[in-house]
């Protein structure tokens, strides 16, 4: 069986590619970083390590890597004689694999192919359908009745720690035992079919996505950005601060009991989950640097991202979300200078004021009573 997999980073080789391995495909790697090419193609191997098992050294092989860039037609190829297709790229670089990924599914209905399933590993809600919509409007565009014709198109809820490290200028992936990939099993091209080993297969996904996105992901971004307010390294350091600590159990607390509003969860069963996460997060071993976790704030600060989305939603249902409204409020002081998005976001509160800010990134207005709780928080953060 062949895999392809668009992105070949920490989550790539780390989490998906290991999966794929472990389920018996033989992968490649579609990539444009040249250096992980080569690094991956000398042996048709890689390394990773598991953070929580002593770092134990696991070998992922009959795997090999192709650049999208100077042998697209190689990574055409493998997309046409693919038995499954994923993707971890960043949800926001998907239009940028869409063209190389249309190609091939293009030649794939010329050549009278088998469908294909194709899931988008990433870190957002229905990543998957954002692939397939990206995949309709890029320049080698097909239709919707093209793809539904050639291509399956699960979502995926995907939660693992995949971390690396730097030998000989490869980044080495470093990852936990402890994971979760669920998949939306009625849209497989078999719905009775496991895939992949390890994965849960669910028929009603999105309690899934919004318990990931808006409990796990939710937390975790609230202690990168007191941690990083506070001038703190690591997540790690950040979840040693008590006040960090429960500033950021209380906002999981918030947006975990909006959830057992909407969905079937009970409390109990998400606290459960909650310190299941913060004791992974706050391994010291993780070496989890704030400024990685806060990263891209212009996408986690939107309405229905992590932070604003559980907090809007409460406020629907008439809970509280002041923990909330502080986590946003300390993103929009994010001002990590490597990030592009943060110094778009600090360059707009500089020319326009905070209050603006939240308008255009969060879509919060100020008749909204969230819109207040995040000025005032932010204000008395200055």
């Amino acid at each position: 069986m062949k895999a392809v997999h668009f992105g070949a980073g920490n989550i790539g080789r780390g989490f998906i590619g290991e999966l794929l391995h472990n389920s018996g495909f033989e992968i490649t790697f579609i990539e444009v970083d040249k250096h992980t090419v080569d690094y991956i193609n000398k042996n048709n191997n890689y390394t990773i390590y598991i953070i929580n098992d002593n770092y134990r050294k696991e070998l992922i092989d009959n795997v090999c890597a192709v650049s999208p860039i100077t042998d697209e037609p190689k990574a055409i190829e493998a997309i046409v004689n693919a038995d499954i297709i994923t993707t971890s790229v960043c949800v926001d670089n998907l239009p940028k694999i869409a063209s190389t990924l249309a190609k091939g599914l293009k030649q794939r209905l010329s050549q009278n192919k088998e469908k294909v399933n194709i899931l988008s590993c990433e870190n957002a809600f229905y990543a998957t359908d954002m692939l397939k919509k990206a995949l309709m409007e890029c320049k080698s565009s097909l239709t919707e009745k093209e793809l539904d014709s050639i291509g399956c198109f699960p979502n995926v809820a995907v939660d693992r720690i995949a971390l690396s490290t730097e030998q000989d200028g490869i980044r080495i992936p470093q990852i936990e035992t402890s994971f979760e990939l669920v998949i939306e099993k009625n849209k497989l091209k078999d719905p009775a079919s496991q895939p992949i080993k390890g994965a849960e297969y669910a028929e009603n996904l999105g309690m899934y996505l919004e318990r990931k996105l808006y409990v796990f992901n939710c937390g975790h971004a609230t202690a990168a950005y007191l941690g990083y307010y506070k001038k703190l390294p690591t997540i790690y350091d950040a979840l040693n601060d008590k006040d960090i600590y429960a500033s950021v159990i209380n906002t999981m607390r918030e947006s975990a009991a909006m959830m057992t509003k909407k969905f079937t969860f009970t409390m109990d069963e998400l606290e459960t989950f909650i310190q299941k996460i913060l004791k992974r997060i706050s391994l010291k071993e993780l070496h989890d640097e704030v400024v990685r976790v806060g990263r891209s704030p212009i996408r986690k600060l939107g309405r229905r991202d992590r932070l604003v989305g559980p907090a809007v939603l409460a406020q629907e249902y008439g809970l509280k979300n002041d923990y909330l409204a502080k986590a946003i409020a300390s993103g929009y002081h994010f001002d990590y200078e490597k990030d592009e998005q943060a110094v778009e976001i600090q360059l707009f509160i500089k020319n326009n004021g905070i209050e603006k800010a939240v308008e255009k990134y969060s879509a919060i207005t100020s008749n909204d009573p969230l819109f207040a709780k995040i000025i005032t928080n932010y204000k008395n953060m200055q």
